[in-house]
C-alpha cells in the first residue's frame, strides 16, 4: 500500500462537515451514521501521473453511505439506501420511469475471501457497484473494517496505467446478522473519461484492514482482489447538449464558451472552452461555475454557489484542465446529493447563461 495513499484517506477522515448538512442527510437517507463533503478540487489530469490523479482525487470522495441493519432483499434496500440518493418511498416503478435501472451480476473473486459483484448502476459519468464479501469465520465486519486501498481500472487487471480518476468511495452497506464474516459494500466512481460500451471494467481491492486511517491500523488480510464486469449503462433518462458559440458565460475577469453539458439523473456534467483566461492563473484561481437547475414548478435547485455560506446541492467531483493547441478547457463533473428526477428541470443556468433542455 502506498503511504501516500493512506496519509489522503486520513485527511479525508478529518474533514469537518457542518451541522446543518448532517440534518439534511438525516431528512435523505435514515440509517446513515457519518456524511462527510468535500469541495471539488482543481487538478491538471494532463501533467499527472494516473496513480498520484487518483490519490488526489481521493480528497474529493465523499466517504459516507453505511449501515450495518441487514435487509433480507439487497436489490431493493441498494436502491432505498445508496441510489437514492433515491429518497424514502420511491418506488421501483418511479425509478423506472426516472430511467434508473440496474444489472444484477453474479462475479467472483479468490476463495480466501470471497467477492460476488452482485450489481450495477452505471451512467455515463458514474458507476456504482454492490459487492458481497465472504470472509474466513475469524473476520467480524464492521464500520471501522475497510480496505487499504480500491479503485477501478480499465481492462480485466490492475494497471496503473488503466485506472480511472475521480470521485471515489467505498462504503460498508451492512453486514450479515447470523454470519458477521459476511458483509455488503457499495463502491462507487464519478469518472471523467469516455468508455465504449461493452467494454471491460475491473474494481480493485488491497488490504482487508481494520482503522486504516488510525495511527494504528489493524491489518486482517493482505492481498489484492478484483472483479470485473462490462460496462453498459443502466440508466436511460439523459441528456446531452452541444454547445453554440453563443453560449458565452461569465468567467473570472473575462468569459467562457461552453462546449458540451450532460445531465443524468445522479449528477451534471460541462466542458468548456476557458482560454480568455491566462493559463498560468488557472492553478492559482477559484475557477469554481455557479449552477442551477430550474424546475419545471418554477423551483430553483442550486448545484454550486459562489457563496461560502450557500450549502450546494452536490456531495463531490472533480474539476479538470485540458490543453489542445493554443486553447483550455475545464471540465466540472458533480454528483449530486440525492438523486434528480430531470424529467423535471426545464433548464440549466450556468453563471448567467440560462441552457434550455425543455421547451417551457
Amino acid at each position: 500500500m502506498n503511504k501516500f495513499d493512506r496519509k489522503i484517506r486520513k485527511l479525508i477522515k478529518k474533514i469537518e462537515v457542518p451541522a446543518s448538512y448532517d440534518d439534511k442527510v438525516d431528512q435523505v437517507l435514515l440509517d446513515i451514521m457519518k456524511k462527510q463533503e468535500t469541495i471539488p478540487e482543481k487538478t491538471k489530469n494532463h501533467r499527472l501521473m494516473p496513480r498520484l490523479a487518483v490519490c488526489l482525487l481521493c480528497i474529493l470522495c465523499i466517504l459516507s453511505l453505511y449501515t450495518i441493519n441487514a435487509e433480507a432483499n439487497f436489490f431493493t434496500f441498494f436502491k432505498e439506501t445508496i441510489m437514492d440518493f433515491l429518497g424514502k418511498g420511491t418506488s421501483e416503478e418511479e425509478l423506472t420511469g426516472m430511467g434508473v435501472e440496474s444489472e444484477k451480476l453474479s462475479v467472483s473473486s479468490k476463495p480466501d475471501l470471497m467477492m460476488e459483484l452482485q450489481e450495477t448502476v452505471i451512467d455515463s459519468h458514474s458507476i456504482y457497484v454492490l459487492v458481497r464479501i465472504t470472509a474466513p469465520p475469524d473476520i467480524r465486519f464492521d464500520e471501522n473494517t475497510l480496505f487499504d486501498y480500491y479503485c477501478f481500472c480499465k481492462g480485466s487487471n490492475y494497471s496503473v496505467n488503466q485506472l480511472l480518476g475521480g470521485s471515489l468511495s467505498c462504503e460498508l452497506l451492512e453486514v450479515n446478522e447470523e454470519h458477521p464474516n459476511i458483509a455488503t459494500y457499495v463502491v462507487s466512481l464519478v469518472f471523467d473519461e469516455t468508455l465504449e460500451e461493452g467494454s471491460e471494467v475491473t474494481v480493485c481491492f488491497e488490504d482487508l484492514t481494520r482503522n486504516p486511517y488510525s495511527d494504528s491500523p489493524e491489518l486482517l488480510m493482505n492481498g489484492v482482489w478484483s472483479v470485473s464486469f462490462f460496462y453498459h449503462p443502466t440508466v436511460t433518462d439523459h441528456i446531452e447538449i452541444e454547445g453554440t458559440p453563443d453560449m458565452e458565460f461569465a468567467f473570472l475577469n473575462t468569459t467562457a464558451e461552453l462546449k458540451r453539458l450532460e445531465l443524468s439523473p445522479f449528477g451534471i456534467l460541462l466542458y468548456a472552452d476557458v482560454s480568455r483566461f491566462p493559463r498560468d492563473d488557472l492553478g492559482i484561481s477559484d475557477t469554481n461555475i455557479a449552477i442551477r437547475l430550474k424546475m419545471i414548478d418554477g423551483s430553483e435547485l442550486t448545484v454550486v454557489s459562489h457563496d461560502p455560506e450557500k450549502q450546494g446541492y452536490t456531495q463531490g467531483g472533480s474539476i479538470s484542465f485540458t490543453e489542445e493547441g493554443e486553447r483550455t478547457y475545464e471540465q466540472v463533473n458533480l454528483e449530486f446529493t440525492s438523486m434528480v428526477n430531470i424529467s423535471k428541470v426545464l433548464g440549466v443556468y450556468i453563471e448567467d447563461l440560462y441552457v434550455p433542455v425543455k421547451i417551457e
